[in-house]
């Protein structure tokens, strides 16, 4: 049994599809200055800090940019339970264990968190009740922006997060051959400690990945300067990434020096999105401590996937960029986890190879773009591994066609 711990950001996600980014009061709204609390077209800002921004009750400036009194529907979101919900919903026979350890609140987000929860067909057990608000997170999104490629724009009530730090972690929780610390800039008190958290994952033989979020908090706080991560990025298996996000943290001028500073500083991969364009690959200095490899790159990227192209633009039901890169981690992670449950090299070492964990995340980023929201809710057990199938099948064909 691979045993596959997660912890990082969990919320409910209040979905504002058909939003234009190009009317007026998007446009009042939106950050001058860096820091500023104004919205930042495809980031994420606080609540608090845009009414601030903008003088105005936060449920006024809601309503202005959408036109609505409520979302068109909510959703489990998080960069931290989306990507381990879609894992456990691919993983088959595969003998693999997904845990999440969360915060909810005693509120009627919380009451509805976990019914959808349990409708995803994942377990609640690891998470902490408190009577603080339940994280939220409210995702304007614009399908025309970018040329019909669509973006979002995300509002986060951080709530219950503020207070859920390393003690509230269940007791076994490095007790795992994989574990994902997810989106942990929305989770201050385990952003703060993650050197250490990442540390403890090392030090108990775990394989360690860590994804990242736009961290408003020390966007504001710093004033344009690199943001902190972690001291020691050799603990750090597996990094992923996005394109601002690399240069926001590493403080390099572009995403190709972004990467080879955090290969330089000791991670073992690293995975940098771009959107629309080609994901970025890297691999490090394997290091003593790793009882694993990556296996020689044949691709330093990877296109987007074509077929998600050709079905989105056919399509007449609603759907959004919501959860792409989040379902893109957790088709990374179903990959690795598949990967080390798998015998060892000749080398005594666990051979990983990073450019499947990509293929797989790209077709599970693909499937997400069908849908509105980030979460595929089954009606029966193996109903999103059947529609991920033509997503792996098309961009297979489209990789060896590239060759």
């Amino acid at each position: 049994m691979i045993r596959v711990n997660a912890t990082g950001c969990s919320l409910v996600d209040n979905l504002f599809g058909e939003v234009s980014f190009s009317i007026d009061a998007y446009e009042r709204y939106k950050s001058r200055t860096v820091g500023d609390g104004g919205l930042a077209t495809g980031g994420l800002v606080f609540s608090e800090a845009l009414a601030g921004f903008a003088g105005k009750d936060y449920i006024h400036i809601l309503k202005e940019l959408t036109g609505k009194e409520r979302p068109d529907r909510s959703n489990i979101g998080g960069p931290g339970i989306v990507p381990i919900i879609h894992a456990n919903q691919v993983k088959g026979d595969a003998g693999i264990q997904y845990r999440f350890a969360g915060v909810v609140g005693r509120d009627e987000n919380g009451k509805r968190f976990r019914e959808l929860l349990t409708r995803a067909g994942f377990s609640d057990e690891d998470y902490t009740e408190t009577s603080l608000p339940t994280p939220s997170t409210d995702v304007l999104s614009d399908p025309s922006y970018n040329n019909g490629r669509g973006e979002r724009t995300f509002i986060n009530t951080i709530g219950a997060a503020d207070a859920y730090g390393p003690d509230a972690l269940p007791d076994n929780f490095f007790d795992a051959e994989m574990i994902l610390f997810g989106a942990t800039a929305l989770v201050p008190p385990l952003h703060d400690a993650l050197d250490e958290l990442a540390a403890r994952g090392r030090n108990s033989g775990a394989f360690v990945m860590v994804c990242t979020v736009f961290d408003f908090r020390n966007e504001a706080r710093l004033k344009g300067k690199p943001w902190p991560l972690v001291q020691n990025y050799a603990n750090i298996d597996l990094l992923v990434v996005d394109k601002e996000e690399s240069v926001k943290i590493s403080g390099a001028p572009t995403v190709s020096e972004a990467m080879e500073w955090f290969l330089n500083n000791g991670c073992g991969s690293v995975v940098i999105t771009q959107g629309a364009d080609d994901v970025l690959l890297g691999i490090g200095s394997t290091g003593k401590k790793r009882p694993w490899e990556f296996k020689r790159l044949k691709r330093r990227s990877m296109p987007t996937c074509r077929y998600a192209d050709e079905i989105t633009a056919s399509m007449t039901t609603p759907r959004d960029t919501t959860g792409c890169g989040d379902n893109f981690v957790g088709g990374m992670m179903d990959s690795i986890a598949r990967q080390l449950a798998e015998a060892p090299s000749m080398t005594g070492r666990m051979s990983l190879d990073l450019e499947d964990a990509v293929f797989s995340g790209i077709a599970a980023g693909s499937v997400a773009l069908t849908c509105l929201g980030g979460v595929y809710y089954e009606k029966a057990p193996g109903q999103k591994l059947e529609a991920l199938d033509p997503y792996l099948t098309a961009y297979r064909k489209q990789l060896e066609e590239s060759l």
